[in-house]
């Protein structure tokens, strides 16, 4: 995984347009990297502003920060750009279930 790190780093230095962030981004949250993970996110996210998986990204790495209401700000608008969005709806269905709110949880994993 830190040879992948590095790859990335790197190619998305080259190409700062490239969705390669996407996978960087996660792999650094995997790794508990949440600071590097939020950069990277952060700045794809000003480059792909109506991207869902930057949102989802972006949300999951708060999420990981216990900043639960703005990943539920960035998971709803990744819903907003694509309704059917798994992993927003995966990631709101959590933060439902953590504030006790099974019925809208299960709601949002149908």
């Amino acid at each position: 995984m830190p040879d992948e790190i590095k790859t990335l780093s790197s190619q998305l230095a080259q190409d700062p347009d490239s969705l390669l962030f996407l996978r960087l981004g996660e792999l650094l949250r995997q790794k508990g990297q949440l600071d590097a993970a939020h950069r990277v996110a952060l700045t794809g996210l000003e480059r792909h502003p109506h991207l869902p998986d930057a949102h989802d990204l972006y949300a999951r790495i708060l999420a990981d920060k216990r900043d639960y209401e703005r990943a539920f700000d960035e998971w709803d608008m990744a819903l907003r750009i694509a309704p059917d969005h798994v992993g927003a709806l995966k990631g709101l269905a959590f933060l439902y279930f953590k504030v006790g709110d099974v019925q809208q949880a299960a709601a949002h994993l149908e």
